[in-house]
């Protein structure tokens, strides 16, 4: 996966990913009418951007001075679009397959690091990766089971 990549390229991919994921959640919350789903997107959202700001963070400790240099075009992690046509199932699938990838990335990063710190890090921001597509999954088991989740009962998805 890093074949070829120095801690610079490896953190801009990694930032990158978490700015996108962040977009990604922001526009899943602003899909749904399930209050308490439109609040886990929202969460998820929050995290990711907590994430980019820890990335960034050691970039300038690493770097100090340099700019963050974000990747363009191809980049190793998986895309995935959120439309208005496609299924709740169908996002939060392609969203835990992004998790996946996050938490993997995230694995062989606290390899490639050099410091303890940085490592301890990537294996911290793997954890929580990890951690965002088990609440996936169960809202996934929920979506299966209520695929047309939004209409079960309008009131049933009514905030405070």
């Amino acid at each position: 996966m890093f074949i070829g990549m120095n801690a610079q390229k490896i953190l801009g991919i990694a930032i990158k990913s978490e700015m996108d994921a962040a977009e990604k959640y922001g526009k899943m919350a602003e899909m749904t009418n399930i209050y308490l789903l439109k609040d886990k997107f929202n969460f998820l959202k929050k995290e990711e951007e907590g994430h980019r700001k820890i990335l960034e963070n050691i970039f300038k400790k690493k770097f100090p001075g340099e700019e963050i240099t974000l990747p363009e075009g191809e980049i190793p992690f998986p895309e995935f679009e959120v439309a208005e046509t496609m299924q709740l199932s169908e996002i939060i699938e392609k969203a835990m397959e992004a998790e996946k990838w996050a938490g993997d990335f995230y694995r062989k990063m606290a390899d490639e690091m050099e410091e303890e710190e940085e490592k301890a890090i990537a294996r911290y921001l793997a954890a929580m990766e990890d951690s965002h597509y088990y609440l996936l999954k169960s809202e996934l088991e929920i979506a299966h089971n209520f695929e047309l989740y939004d209409e079960v009962h309008e009131m049933m998805h009514v905030g405070p």
